[in-house]
């Protein structure tokens, strides 16, 4: 649930669709408004005001901020729709880049297609639509934000006891969430299941422990939280392809 705040839309200049030949480049030094850019067709890169590049292609909208400053370049021809208007909001700013579903893109193309209708409503109907628009950006800029802190939450957790089995219902209550959602998000996010990213750090932690020539194969196990030097060992070269004993000798 987001929390209440201030969001308003005034002084609509332009939304506008643009069409751009092969090689087409801008630069934009310092925007003069709030805004968005919308790809339509074509595909290529843009470049944020931090140097970050990223791939921009059909259906993907950056946000831009007045003060901002971005470059776009295509070496195939483009189209896209772009914006200028003044975002009144105490929230956050909203990241750079968004993948938009078939809904807001095809909301975006109606949104446009009435602004240049010039009919006597259409900029108050603009105007709510895009006070939508942005609404649903800042709340699933929310979730995942919340998304985000669950997951960090669950990862230090782990950190904490990778030495101990626990279970999925113990981490789960920890992150104050269900473990059927506490999975598919650590996934999602991390590429690995928990039990995964819990035996990356126990192999991690071996490794070291062998290297080190301190303990034995039995000590490492038990210290780990394997059940015995068998299951260790089978994890152990299931993930580096040889023994504890083998990765020893090489140090």
């Amino acid at each position: 649930m987001t929390d209440d705040f201030r969001l308003d839309i005034t002084d609509i200049g332009i939304i506008v669709h643009k069409t751009e030949e092969a090689g087409f480049r801008f630069f934009n030094r310092k925007r003069s408004f709030d805004g968005f850019v919308m790809l339509t067709d074509g595909s290529g890169f843009v470049t944020d005001k931090n140097g970050n590049k990223y791939e921009f292609s059909k259906g993907d909208i950056i946000i831009t901020n007045k003060g901002d400053s971005y470059i776009v370049e295509f070496e195939e021809p483009c189209s896209y729709i772009t914006s200028a208007l003044t975002l009144q909001t105490d929230k956050e700013k909203l990241p750079f880049i968004f993948k938009s579903k078939e809904r807001v893109y095809d909301e975006i193309l109606r949104i446009c297609k009435v602004w240049q209708s010039r009919s006597w409503d259409s900029y108050e109907e603009c105007r709510i639509a895009l006070l939508k628009f942005y609404l649903e950006l800042i709340q699933k800029n929310d979730e995942k934000k919340s998304e985000d802190r669950d997951i960090e939450k669950a990862i230090a957790f782990i950190h904490r006891n990778f030495k101990t089995n626990f279970s999925g219902k113990e981490i789960s209550d920890y992150c104050s969430v269900s473990l059927s959602y506490l999975r598919s998000k650590f996934l999602k996010q991390t590429g690995k299941t928990i039990v995964e990213y819990r035996d990356s750090l126990r192999i991690a932690a071996a490794k070291e422990m062998l290297e080190s020539r301190y303990f034995t194969v039995t000590e490492i196990a038990a210290e780990l939280g394997y059940c015995d030097v068998y299951h260790f060992s089978k994890a152990f070269s299931s993930h580096t392809g040889c023994s504890p004993t083998k990765y020893q000798i090489k140090f």
